[in-house]
């Protein structure tokens, strides 16, 4: 081992900061079983008041917006008739909002059709099931958008 030279000054500086009165304090340590007790039923206090307040607000719904593309078998299926089959779905948590006829090709129109659900109540799984079901009309069903809300 190397040995180093420290001056005799800083010698008595390095044993003087070795010594620290607050060794045996601990900031954290309670002083007795009552301050303990207190802190208990205050968190407690403070618990029953947030679960209280928490209790009040109206829980959030998730709803989601999607947006389908039902689409005929072929140009001379009755687009109305579609529309009218597809807006029969009904289900607690389902709305269904505008719908428009879009030109896909070779004068075959696709209806789209939108549609507000929530998410607890309705899977959008069952609902494309549901639509793909009406086979007099419906060849397949895309999701052309879908947004939470």
């Amino acid at each position: 081992m190397h040995e180093i030279n420290v001056p005799a000054a800083n010698r008595q500086i390095l044993v003087q900061d070795d010594d620290d009165e607050d060794d045996g304090v601990d900031l954290f340590a309670s002083d007795s079983e009552e301050e303990t007790e207190t802190a208990a039923k205050i968190r407690e206090e403070r618990l029953a008041a947030y679960a209280a307040k928490k209790s009040k607000k109206p829980a959030l719904i998730a709803k989601s917006n999607v947006i389908f593309d039902v689409k005929p078998w072929d140009d001379e299926t009755d687009m109305k008739a579609m529309e009218e089959h597809v807006r029969k779905i009904e289900s607690d948590g389902l709305l269904w909002g505008a719908a428009k006829l879009v030109p896909l090709a070779y004068g075959i129109h696709k209806l789209q059709i939108s549609c507000v659900v929530e998410d607890d109540k309705v899977s959008i799984d069952w609902l494309t099931e549901q639509l793909e079901s009406i086979e007099d009309y419906v060849q397949s069903v895309d999701i052309a958008a879908f947004n939470k809300i």
